[in-house]
């Protein structure tokens, strides 16, 4: 009996994400629209919690304010990225020269003899091409931008009526409060995860923004919203956005100075943000497992591309928040996550809610 509940949960994994495939062109907006509107939402309860002398913001003040904040910030980080994708795809085989410079003096320098064709090798690692297929997905989500916002206004709007619909389903006074309990809590540990998630990551951005402006690296703003996206891809976002910015300081400058300093600095960066700010914030009751991370990425990749890369890892934290407040799916929370420690849900058993 327990192997064919097994089977059937793998077939019904296995269907969920064909279906997804299937409809990437449907669900990914709608998807990218929920991920906004919870933005907004964090943002709008952090701001009803501002008080000065007794004066707080009223709640539809509050998500006005929010709505526009993020949808300029939205507006001016997709233009900002492809501005400068445009700007990198131009000077792209300036760049692709100066590394195969550097690749024959690096092997002049450690071997004698004839140089091997690395020319081929290189002409197969095109830097463009790669910028030119990040660039078409940016463009992809601005065309679909249309749809997103339908999506976000109607996910605005149903906010008001979920409450309505959980006492519709649940008559019993006593399991609708153990429900909203449920509910809340487990929406406090999203929007922590969230929140925290969103001001490491812009101040990971941020530092490293200023610090690649000291140096000199070119497209600096490009590399901070970079920095920033990737480091919502735990250890090997940090990696790839440590190591982006400072082998392009290898490829601009003549010598290996502004390299040794910003790879260095970043790394500082990345570490005292990712491994020491951000586990204190959060607990380390939300760490994911590696080999899950790599999974996600590969997995989520598959199916949605580079917005699925971006999306996997919040999206698998919050199946792992979710999963660990049921006795049933807490298992599955604790393989998820890195220490073997998952959210430890509420004292009172709420599963039969």
């Amino acid at each position: 009996m327990k192997i064919q509940r097994v089977a059937m949960a793998m077939i019904i994994v296995f269907l969920t994400f064909y279906l997804l495939y299937l409809g990437q062109t449907l669900l990914l907006p709608l998807v990218i629209a929920g991920a906004i509107a919870y933005l907004i939402s964090i943002l709008a309860h952090a701001i009803t919690k501002l008080a000065y002398k007794g004066f707080s913001v009223p709640k539809p003040l509050a998500m006005f304010a929010a709505i526009a904040i993020i949808l300029l910030s939205l507006s001016y980080l997709i233009q900002l990225i492809t501005v400068n994708i445009q700007s990198v795809i131009k000077v792209a085989p300036d760049y692709q020269q100066n590394l195969e410079a550097l690749f024959f003096k690096g092997y002049s320098v450690f071997r004698e003899g004839e140089v091997p064709n690395i020319r081929e090798f290189l002409n197969q690692l095109d830097i463009g091409a790669y910028l030119q297929s990040f660039g078409a997905t940016v463009r992809a989500l601005v065309s679909s931008m249309g749809i997103i916002t339908v999506y976000l206004i109607f996910l605005l709007l149903e906010q008001r009526t979920f409450g309505n619909k959980i006492k519709a389903i649940i008559r019993d006074p006593k399991r609708q409060e153990d429900t909203f309990v449920l509910i809340d809590k487990m929406r406090s540990d999203i929007r922590s995860y969230v929140g925290i998630k969103v001001l490491t990551s812009a101040a990971t951005g941020l530092i490293s923004y200023m610090v690649l402006k000291l140096v000199g690296v070119d497209f600096a703003s490009f590399w901070a919203v970079l920095i920033f996206l990737l480091n919502f891809i735990p250890t090997i976002g940090s990696i790839i956005a440590t190591l982006f910015p400072s082998l392009l300081t290898l490829i601009q400058f003549p010598t290996l100075g502004p390299f040794v300093v910003t790879i260095s600095v970043l790394t500082v960066v990345q570490f005292c943000i990712g491994s020491l700010l951000e586990p204190r914030l959060m607990g380390n009751r939300l760490n994911l497992s590696p080999i899950v991370i790599l999974l996600s990425l590969g997995l989520w990749g598959s199916v949605w591309g580079i917005p699925g890369m971006f999306l996997c890892v919040p999206i698998t934290v919050i199946i792992m928040i979710i999963c660990s407040y049921f006795p049933a799916t807490r298992p599955l929370a604790i393989l998820l996550s890195g220490n073997g420690k998952a959210v430890s849900g509420l004292k009172k058993d709420l599963s039969t809610t």
